[in-house]
């Protein structure tokens, strides 16, 4: 929750200095590409034979939030967004419970350059971006048989480069705008380091570093408020 804060409170900081643009609010809908991350939780499942544990979550899409503000002069739109994700292996039967779960985080800031298609018609653009991303990823382990309970937590966390395209449909309805977008960003895997540690690193049965991607489909519908 703090880092959530911190995130956005980098954003109102710039809206409030700058000058004649929109304020942007979008919710999304995400798709991602963590193949690293399933190897590694069916690996978690492989590693517990004797348990029928099964894998109810896969890091599937996922919806999100956006929030930006678009500087009308310079055709550039500065945003921040939210994501989560995660997976989870799961078996219960009489005699109690075992639970693995691992929620992912993803926090991104970056910039859009915005290209109109026509000269006269601005309602539709093409918006090139890049931008960094702040995964956290929160492992957590629950195991309870009979009336004893154990739990632990590990957490780590990642940076990611990325870069995307979109394009962008808006339209005018009395003191705001309708913004409706669909696009895809390629995001370059970054290493899960401990949050404890980062010189330790999440690594799977091959000693390869497990690694977040969050590259997929990316679609949204929001409102705009010119200022």
């Amino acid at each position: 929750m703090k880092e959530t804060l911190l995130f956005f409170l980098l954003l109102f900081c710039f809206i409030s200095f700058a000058q004649n643009g929109k304020i942007v609010f979008e919710t999304n809908y995400n798709t991602f590409s963590h193949t690293s991350l399933s190897e590694f939780q069916e690996e978690f499942k492989a590693d517990l034979p004797e348990i029928p544990i099964q894998t109810t979550d896969d890091f599937p899409g996922n919806f999100g939030f956006s929030l930006g503000y678009e500087l009308i002069d310079k055709s550039v739109f500065i945003f921040a967004s939210y994501n989560t994700t995660g997976g989870k292996l799961s078996y219960s039967d009489y005699s109690g419970v075992v639970r693995i779960t691992e929620e992912l985080i993803g926090y991104t800031f970056g910039a859009e350059y915005l290209v109109p298609f026509s000269e006269t018609d601005n309602n539709f653009t093409l918006g090139l971006r890049g931008y960094g991303m702040f995964s956290t990823m929160n492992l957590e382990n629950y195991t309870k048989i009979s009336e004893s309970v154990s739990q632990d937590e590990i957490v780590f966390q990642s940076v990611n480069l990325g870069v995307g395209a979109r394009v962008l449909y808006e339209y005018p309805v009395s003191f705001f705008i309708i913004r409706a977008s669909v696009g895809f960003d390629l995001t370059f895997g970054g290493s899960l380091t401990f949050k404890e540690n980062n010189d330790f690193y999440l690594e799977d049965n091959n000693d390869d570093k497990v690694r977040t991607n969050w590259t997929g489909l990316r679609t949204g519908i929001g409102i705009a408020i010119p200022i």
